[in-house]
């Protein structure tokens, strides 16, 4: 039987007889700079992407298991990790320990790196013993993540990229630039495990922290992934990351920006997103004091306000099969509904 048919099989019947529900529900959690999501698909069936910072009185951990009570999760049928760097993979295994995984999915081997920082280098270094023992999935571009309801489609993976459009794209990128940046090797970002999730007719694109010469490789000179409703941010709002073309291309009506206080929200990156045909909101976990008034979100799009006694405050997504989805900011309760 084939790895793909086998996985799927194995979690689609681990979720059988899990009540269904109408949307898919994401929770943004705020590890303040890294990344943390939970998905619970329709079926049932839950995914951990990433975790955030190891240490710091598990501060991290504890955010985490806060939105896994709040989602209803005791353990998780996936977890997804997008790459290697500190604030994304550090966590994992604390994570992993509290909230056990049926399956972790990564981007493969580490990439030869003589310039990757010695605090990812102990990062990803730790990770390899961990998955003793484990059950491992590398995926690659064009490779669907088994997740029961929802189809969770590899963009880019290890430094590649999906060669063909998908279904309905393919059109010619007027936004492009005349010639593609260099590969840039620095840290383990561009291996970064890129994602197109499809749930009826929503569509959410979340690249993680692929950089610019990377995302354009999925965009340039045509745009293989087409328009999303949905745009998570790359690489929390920093300027090596969001190439504008990218933005152009998928025409999101909402993004939202994993940041920190002090990492993310460039100028050019709002600018960027502000400029996009469709956009009507960016919703940030974090107020920017580096950005100012004008180039932050209004308040109620914003999650956490202030680091000093920062609560760690989540958004939620409730995505419909209609492609219509719902955002809601945790502190306030605030919400806005985007229709299909």
């Amino acid at each position: 039987m084939p790895r793909w048919t086998a996985l799927w099989i194995t979690l689609c019947c681990a979720s059988a007889f899990a009540p269904a529900a109408d949307t898919l529900d994401i929770w943004v959690v705020d590890v303040e700079g890294g990344k943390a999501t939970i998905v619970k698909s329709p079926s049932g069936q839950t995914m951990m992407i990433d975790g955030g910072m190891p240490g710091l009185n598990d501060r991290d951990l504890n955010r985490v298991a806060a939105a896994a009570e709040a989602a209803g999760v005791k353990q998780f049928d996936v977890y997804l990790v997008t790459h290697y760097d500190v604030d994304h993979v550090g966590n994992v295994p604390n994570i992993y320990n509290r909230f056990p995984a049926k399956l972790l999915v990564d981007h493969g081997p580490l990439l030869p790196n003589p310039k990757l920082g010695a605090g990812n280098r102990r990062a990803a270094d730790a990770y390899i013993p961990f998955l003793r023992g484990k059950r491992r999935l590398s995926v690659k571009p064009g490779d669907v993540i088994p997740f029961a309801g929802v189809k969770v489609m590899v963009l880019a993976s290890n430094e590649q990229f999906i060669q063909k459009p998908i279904a309905g794209a393919g059109a010619a990128n007027p936004a492009c630039p005349a010639s593609l940046p260099a590969p840039v090797r620095v840290d383990d970002n561009a291996a970064s495990v890129g994602t197109l999730w499809e749930f009826g007719k929503f569509r959410m694109v979340d690249l993680a922290d692929l950089l610019q010469w990377a995302e354009l490789r999925l965009v340039c000179p045509k745009n293989l992934i087409g328009t999303a409703d949905l745009f998570m941010v790359t690489h929390h709002g920093l300027g090596q990351s969001n190439a504008p073309a990218l933005i152009q291309a998928l025409q999101p009506k909402a993004a939202i920006a994993n940041n920190g206080e002090r990492k993310g929200i460039a100028p050019e990156v709002v600018k960027a997103l502000r400029s996009a045909p469709r956009m009507q909101d960016i919703w940030q976990l974090h107020y920017s004091a580096t950005a100012g008034a004008e180039l932050n979100a209004p308040e109620p799009f914003i999650a956490n306000m202030k680091a000093q006694g920062c609560e760690g405050n989540w958004i939620k997504v409730s995505a419909r099969r209609d492609g219509s989805f719902t955002v809601t900011n945790s502190r306030n309760s605030f919400s806005k509904t985007y229709k299909p």
